[in-house]
């Protein structure tokens, strides 16, 4: 009786281990990617508060998409995907955030803690160029504190299998990786730093596409006056309202000069017909 007791247990045992094992392993392998910390750069960009930065960071905060996130007013609102948080109250961090904080953030994904942004799509941002993260840094602080910091994310059962399984990564890790646009030479430098900087969320910063945006190579199928009711209404090619872009034109595309959209055209064009790194390869061999 005794050693049926005693094997009773030992299996018991064995199946509690068992049983808790996954979800410790999930814990403390997230746990660790969560609390990784990372090597702060030295950033030396300073808020450019000039009339003329002032408005210039006003319109860049609206066309590289930081009101769809942060809300209309940058003082944070409650996000659902890739799973819920509050994105960050941008009004209220200018009371204690440093210039080179905002930066780190903006560009690296990093908090002041050295730990990493989540959902943040900084990745899209590490190419923006100092003089205009200047600018936006000067409207933030023009701007008057507005409520409360938000609290950070909180991660669940099923954000720490994602992150265990890689579907969810830091954002420090992306931009890290994160490649810039084919370059085509100075005469198409001004399209291809825009295509960066006002596509890059949807489309990556190397324009090659994800699971939500196609690689920006189908510009190839929009004549110019395609291309700018593209971004000025929305419209495909065949003159139909998409889905995605409709409201991305009516809330930053809009706002493109015809002096931006012209080489922006110019430099999407000019890569779509660009050889691929793999017929590149083929021509050597």
């Amino acid at each position: 009786m005794t050693r049926w007791l005693i094997w009773g247990g030992v299996a018991l045992a064995a199946a509690l281990v068992l049983w808790l094992a996954p979800p410790v392993y999930v814990w403390l392998a997230s746990e660790a990617v969560i609390g990784q910390r990372y090597t702060l750069p030295r950033s030396l960009v300073q808020a450019d508060s000039t009339r003329e930065g002032l408005v210039r960071g006003a319109r860049l905060v609206r066309l590289a998409g930081c009101t769809g996130c942060h809300g209309p007013n940058l003082a944070g609102k409650r996000l659902r995907d890739p799973f819920p948080l509050y994105a960050s109250n941008l009004r209220a961090l200018a009371t204690v955030y440093a210039d080179e904080d905002f930066d780190r953030a903006i560009r690296r994904g990093l908090r002041p803690d050295a730990s990493s942004l989540w959902v943040m799509p900084s990745e899209a941002y590490v190419y923006v160029r100092d003089a205009d993260i200047a600018a936006i840094l000067g409207y933030l602080r023009a701007l008057p504190p507005q409520g409360r910091i938000t609290p950070p994310p909180a991660f669940t059962r099923a954000e720490r299998w994602a992150i265990v399984r890689g579907d969810l990564q830091p954002v420090a890790d992306l931009a890290l990786t994160q490649m810039p646009a084919i370059g085509l030479g100075p005469h198409y430098d001004g399209g291809r730093y825009i295509a960066m900087l006002a596509c890059g969320v949807c489309h990556g910063t190397d324009l090659a596409g994800s699971q939500e945006a196609p690689d920006l190579n189908v510009i190839a199928r929009y004549t110019r006056h395609a291309f700018f009711d593209l971004l000025r209404k929305g419209w495909g090619a065949h003159g139909r309202r998409l889905k995605a872009m409709g409201p991305l034109a009516k809330q930053r595309f809009h706002i493109l000069q015809d002096w931006e959209i012209d080489p922006l055209y110019a430099y999407l064009t000019a890569r779509a017909k660009a050889p691929t790194l793999d017929q590149i390869s083929g021509a050597i061999r």
